[in-house]
């Protein structure tokens, strides 16, 4: 009999897997030349909803119990060891391979992983590291397997309930939640509707109900149901019957896929609303009559959608990894694409091919050795800080720096500040009103002899003094409190021309920087950030006349009339080239450290910053005098010998780190600055 003959998978929608990840490859590689090819994504949830329904229903004789149990062990014998394997080969390249400022983002975000939450928001810490280029989330792509286990858990659920209605109001029951996840994506916040799970209900469903019309017991002929029994009568004329069909189904296969291919890896970006509903059904009604489809199931395409797993997994660590370190060189990016299909080969051929043999005891065995391994690397700092019986010092000296230190400890110390710049701005002393180290805290264990109320503001300046600050200033206070918001100053509403979203938070912040000083009253305020927005555009003749300095004037005045004695303002240094760790190596080269500083500087635009402030300070102190203090490290970091900016000392010891913060050993120099300060409020 010809169905006798038929391969047990179907090959098209291999077929259609194997498309489905060479255009999200190319979107996430060549974004210019595929701008839609995320639409692969969608997909693939669509075809997921197709196995996840066969698997259902193979098992649905089963009691509901027998049912999930069946289910979770296939779905996570197929998907588990290989994903905790990628996730600990990635965190062992992250530590030996990547610049060492990717790793703190990245620990978290590997934690996010293993725990399939990779599609929550990301935090305003992620976005502000990410928008300054020093990191790359290694495990972005894991976003859309953590929507797929999420539905795992509501499938068995949802499948099991369609099983106690009857067969021809199942359609109309899916079709119902459906409608309703379409509804919670169309009306959601654009972020929101492409991480939640629930706003991507609908496309799985569109894949389960496809498989329930492809193995329904009525086949369609034309307009004709024929019964299995009338089919059974009629054997001798299922070919010609076929034929038919085949002649009208095939060319609509046929024009579906290429309308597929064409909205997918066409170089114009088109409207996500549109395309995305539009593909998502598209492909469930390609895989209800593609079986069979010469294209989708030739060698090649099929065998692209068996490794496509594996290649999904190992291309964005292997991306992210060029874009770190060799961003911009496009022979290298062809290598790294390269890399990803040959190491997808590699790891189907050999791993997958492997573990997909072994019994579901061993899998098991092997699912809990990876994520205890995983568990062990990614906390793997904190494991050795426990083992050496050290911990980061909160009080005293923060930079551990002493007299009989080498080059190579300088090399260590510069590497290690940049590599944990975040947990370094989160202050041991301060209670959080939210769970970032940015945000407002109140800080505790004060002496409790102070009579000031203090607050300490800006961006993540703030934070980075704030543990120098409440050691030097906490005997004056009765109240301190921290208010600091990534990369957003409270002069001006700072502009990211590469991040909509933070230029949108720090509009928001800007006006809540003024509510909140208003609110809390303070007897001093020390504003503290890194210039962004106020340092553009350079070529202002009149500061007057300037419309940011205007905007910078009436936000001070807002200031200066709810804070009872002083507003101290910090002054504007110059960037740094983010040659950190270039300091030693030059040093032992016998590099002269004033030709070390003209790589270092970045001279660009910190004097029209300085030149803001300076009139800010007299245009303030002329509104009400003495109310206004301009601090400036310019003294503590510029050498009047060489007449340059200098960022390290003798040793080698950076004042700063990748991240541009002042690292412990900068925030030591400039802690005189503020003994003085704080010993004469």
């Amino acid at each position: 009999m010809k169905n006798a003959s038929k391969p047990s998978k179907r090959l098209d929608l291999q077929g259609i897997r194997g498309l489905a990840i060479l255009v999200v490859i190319a979107f996430h590689f060549y974004p210019e030349y595929c701008p839609n090819g995320y639409l692969g994504v969608d997909q693939f949830f669509v075809l997921s909803g197709f196995l996840m329904c066969m698997l259902l229903k193979r098992a649905e004789n089963q009691s509901s119990c027998q049912l999930a149990t069946i289910f979770y062990s296939r779905r996570f014998k197929r998907i588990l060891p290989l994903y905790l394997l990628i996730i600990l080969i990635s965190m062992i390249s992250l530590f030996l391979f990547f610049p060492d400022t990717a790793i703190e983002t990245n620990q978290g975000s590997a934690i996010q992983a293993l725990l399939f939450a990779s599609n929550r928001p990301k935090t305003d810490d992620e976005d502000y590291f990410q928008a300054l280029s020093m990191a790359v989330d290694v495990f972005t792509h894991t976003w859309s397997l953590s929507v797929e286990i999420q539905f795992y858990f509501l499938v068995p659920f949802i499948f099991l309930l369609a099983t106690k209605i009857s067969e021809k109001l199942q359609y109309s029951y899916y079709s119902i939640i459906g409608i309703f996840s379409y509804f919670f994506f169309f009306t959601s916040p654009e972020t929101e509707a492409f991480n939640s799970v629930f706003a991507r209900i609908w496309q799985f469903l569109i894949g389960m109900v496809v498989y329930l019309l492809s193995t329904s017991n009525l086949k369609i002929t034309g307009y004709q149901m024929l019964s299995e029994e009338k089919e059974g009568l009629l054997l001798e004329d299922e070919e010609a019957q076929e034929s038919e069909f085949s002649v009208f189904v095939k060319p609509i296969s046929y024009f579906i896929l290429a309308m597929l291919v064409f909205i997918t890896g066409i170089p114009i970006e088109l409207p996500a609303n549109f395309v995305r509903p539009f593909i998502t059904i598209s492909t469930g009604l390609l895989m209800l009559i593609s079986d069979q489809n010469a294209i989708l199931s030739n060698r090649f395409l099929t065998y692209i959608g068996d490794i496509s797993y594996s290649l999904y997994l190992i291309h964005w660590p292997i991306y992210a990894y060029w874009k770190l370190t060799y961003d911009g060189d496009s022979y290298k990016l062809f290598g790294a694409l390269l890399a990803s299909l040959i190491l997808a080969v590699f790891l189907f051929e050999t791993f997958e091919k492997w573990y997909l043999k072994l019994s579901n005891p061993h899998i098991g065995i092997m699912i809990v050795i990876l994520f205890f391994l995983n568990a062990v690397v990614i906390n793997k700092d904190e494991i050795m800080d426990i083992l050496d019986g050290s911990e980061r010092r909160s009080f005293g000296r923060l930079d551990s720096v002493t007299e009989n230190m080498t080059l190579d400890d300088a090399a260590r110390l510069n590497i290690d500040w940049s590599a944990h710049d975040g947990k370094l701005l989160r202050v041991p002393t301060c209670e959080y009103e939210t769970k970032s180290q940015m945000g407002w805290c109140k800080h505790k264990g004060l002496p409790g002899n102070g009579k000031y109320k203090i607050v300490i503001f800006g961006n993540s300046w703030a934070a980075n003094h704030a543990t120098m600050i409440y050691q030097e200033c906490g005997e004056k206070a009765k109240v301190l409190l921290q208010g600091s918001a990534k990369g957003c100053e409270p002069l001006y509403p700072t502009k990211f021309s590469d991040s909509q979203d933070l230029t949108e938070k720090c509009k928001g912040n800007f006006t809540y920087f003024e509510e909140r000083i208003r609110q809390e009253q303070p007897d001093y305020a020390f504003l503290l950030t890194r210039f962004f927005s106020i340092a553009d555009p350079s070529n202002v003749s009149n500061i007057q006349d300037d419309p940011i300095y205007k905007i910078m004037k009436t936000q001070m005045l807002n200031f200066i009339k709810n804070i009872k004695y002083k507003l101290y303002i910090l002054d504007a240094l110059p960037r740094h080239h983010r040659k950190i760790f270039d300091i030693v190596p030059l040093l032992k080269n016998h590099t002269a450290p004033e030709k070390i500083d003209k790589l270092m500087i970045k001279p660009d635009n910190f004097e029209m910053a300085r030149k803001r402030h300076a009139q800010l300070i007299k245009d303030c102190n002329l509104e009400i005098p003495e109310k206004c203090v301009l601090v400036d490290y310019k003294p503590e970091f510029f050498n009047e010998s060489t007449n340059t900016y200098r960022y390290f000392d003798e040793k080698g010891i950076s004042y700063w780190t990748q991240g541009h913060h002042l690292s412990p050993h900068g925030i030591e120099h400039v802690r005189h600055v503020w003994t003085d300060i704080c010993r004469k409020l």
